[in-house]
């Protein structure tokens, strides 16, 4: 025999050896998992169609465990894949009621049904199959907005921080919305700003997948401006004087600083301004009034009057 002949002879071998070891296992394995098998298997219970109005109570079955008695095939496709048994809500409800129950028998056609023809079910976990269910409420709420906003010296928001909407609808059960009066957005970080803002802040929604929101996200504008100090001398007025009566105050104008946008200074005067002592509310004892701000234009902030008190002297 050629060498050739024997090398050929001895790499067939293993090549044999593994066609009969496939063919031996395959064999088995057809012979072992077309006998029927009985065994206990956990399933997902999944509620469909849901009603409009109600939603599903969280406190209901969420698994359901039963035998079921079928060839070795099924046995090992349900191990590899979890079985869903669905509850079509619809067909079991009824208007008005908060809750139905499935009997034990009923429940164990629905689990047939939904597994493959040859399977037999039985011993199932679930006595009596209660479906609990809540009614769906719909409210509105403020959204608020959770900043750490940091402007560059010199600039300031005017005009507030305006959010688009500033309330959304929420839908979901009653006793989860009576306690939510409010939906924060994401923290929004800025820092440095000197320009106008405009961007969209996703809302902070709950992880409860039951509460649903009629949308997730808000726009945020503001208004940024360059301020800058500025000091005016602004006459006071009296009121409730009795015309029989003359007084002269001390002193008679008082001194407002305010921080007023750069593009607005040379249009804010002292015009713009009443600040008014009311004689009906002076202090008798020490004869003086305090001065109060009735009008101010509103681009300006941080308004200060430099003088708490006025002096009076009354002329007879």
């Amino acid at each position: 025999m050629s060498e050739s002949k024997t090398n050929n002879t001895k790499k067939g071998k293993p090549k044999m050896f593994l066609l009969f070891l496939f063919v031996t296992t395959f064999i088995w394995f057809i012979s072992k998992f077309s006998r029927e098998f009985t065994s206990n298997i956990e399933a997902e219970i999944h509620y469909i169609n849901v009603p409009h109005g109600v939603i599903v109570s969280e406190n209901n079955y969420d698994f359901v465990t039963f035998y079921f008695t079928s060839s070795g095939f099924n046995f090992l496709y349900y191990k590899l894949n979890k079985p869903i048994v669905n509850i079509d809500l619809h067909k079991y409800f009824k208007e008005g009621e908060s809750n139905f129950v499935i009997s034990n028998s009923e429940f164990k056609r629905i689990i047939s049904s939904q597994l493959k023809n040859d399977i037999i079910v039985n011993n199932v976990s679930i006595e009596n199959m209660e479906v609990l269910l809540d009614k769906l409420k719909t409210k509105k709420v403020k959204v608020s907005l959770f900043k750490n906003i940091q402007f560059k010296n010199g600039f300031k928001p005017i005009g507030g921080y305006k959010l688009t909407p500033d309330s959304i609808t929420i839908s979901g059960p009653t006793q989860h919305l009576d306690t939510l009066t409010e939906i924060k957005t994401e923290l929004l970080e800025l820092i440095n700003v000197s320009e106008n803002i405009t961007t969209v802040v996703n809302l902070n929604i709950s992880n409860d997948t039951s509460i649903s929101y009629s949308q997730d996200n808000v726009k945020l504008r503001v208004s940024v401006k360059e301020f800058t100090q500025k000091t005016l001398l602004v006459p006071v007025v009296v009121n409730n004087l009795p015309l029989d009566l003359s007084i002269k105050l001390v002193p008679e104008n008082v001194t407002i600083r305010f921080d007023v946008p750069m593009d607005n200074y040379n249009k804010i005067i002292a015009n713009n301004f009443i600040i008014i002592c009311d004689f009906d509310k002076k202090n008798i004892q020490e004869d003086f009034m305090i001065p109060h701000l009735m009008n101010q234009p509103a681009s300006i902030i941080n308004l200060e009057i430099q003088e708490n008190k006025i002096d009076y002297l009354i002329f007879k």
